[in-house]
């Protein structure tokens, strides 16, 4: 399987952190905040750090240590060992003698999947605020959403070439009611002080012309979204050679906009995969006009 994140940092995590621990029974224990406890990756140290530092944090401050913090894959229990795990391609199986053997992961065909006794398991490693020199931190969880919502980030910052190493992040929990479950925390990640959409009054002023419409509040809500850019193509439209360019917004839908003479034209010099903030958008006759906009990344 090679050499994963878990391999690679475990030498420097100083701890778990998590946000449930066991009761004397060892039963788990839901809680609705960040917690540090004994385990076989924890020592009491790391337990006395974090309680110096944070009682009962609802969300923390963290920074990346590379672009992949997320370790992902597979795995199956009996009782409290783990006798498999995998990536959906190879998987690492404990056999009763205790010695490793590779097999074949395949979820859709293995029975342990799915009857739901082989699960998906995330561990995301970072760097604590105000425990910066101490280690690399590590908090797994099994939650499937908070999973993929959390990789989802990851990867779209991959796709348009944003340092997750350069600025600080949170780790947070929000909270989803399940009908048999009760309550459920699920984790999510954010970058603080990220770009903030332009104010009303830092909007430029638009030309008085018939081909241009003030946006309405549900063109002001898609502004809110990074574009990429896909292609360009030239056509005509009410007697104008205009610019109809292609983007794919955050949700990877395509989406197209379309950019007439009088408006600014820096974007027809940007390659494709740069990276806009679209301030102004206005719709006639089922065609999106793209007004103003700012240029967030330009791709070489």
């Amino acid at each position: 399987m090679g050499v994963n994140m878990q391999e690679f940092v475990n030498e420097r995590v100083i701890g778990n952190i998590k946000i449930g621990q066991k009761n004397e029974k060892d039963m788990p224990i839901k809680k609705g905040c960040f917690n540090v406890h004994l385990d076989k990756m924890t020592s009491s140290l790391a337990v006395e750090l974090f309680n110096e530092v944070y009682d009962k944090p609802k969300k923390l401050k963290i920074r990346f240590i590379n672009q992949n913090p997320m370790d992902v894959h597979f795995e199956r229990y009996e009782g409290k060992k783990r006798v498999c795990y995998g990536n959906n391609k190879e998987a690492i199986f404990i056999d009763e003698d205790g010695k490793k053997q590779k097999k074949v992961c395949n979820c859709k065909q293995c029975k342990y999947a799915l009857e739901g006794k082989c699960k998906l398991i995330g561990r995301l490693y970072f760097i604590l605020d105000k425990l910066e020199d101490e280690g690399i931190w590590c908090y797994p969880t099994g939650n499937q959403n908070g999973i993929f919502k959390m990789l989802k980030r990851i990867i779209r910052a991959n796709r348009i070439g944003e340092d997750l190493t350069k600025d600080w992040y949170e780790l947070f929990l929000t909270i989803e009611q399940s009908s048999y479950k009760g309550v459920n925390y699920v984790p999510d990640i954010r970058k603080l002080g990220s770009v903030n959409t332009p104010s009303e009054s830092s909007i430029p002023k638009e030309n008085n012309n018939s081909s241009q419409q003030k946006p309405s509040s549900n063109d002001e809500q898609k502004n809110k979204n990074y574009l990429m850019i896909l292609n360009f193509q030239k056509m005509m439209l009410d007697n104008k050679e205009v610019t109809k360019i292609t983007f794919k917004d955050t949700d990877l839908k395509e989406k197209n906009l379309i950019l007439f003479p009088e408006s600014n034209q820096e974007i027809l010099s940007l390659k494709q995969e740069s990276i806009i903030l679209p301030i102004s958008i206005s719709t006639r006759q089922n065609i999106s006009i793209l007004n103003s906009y700012k240029i967030i990344k330009k791709a070489s």
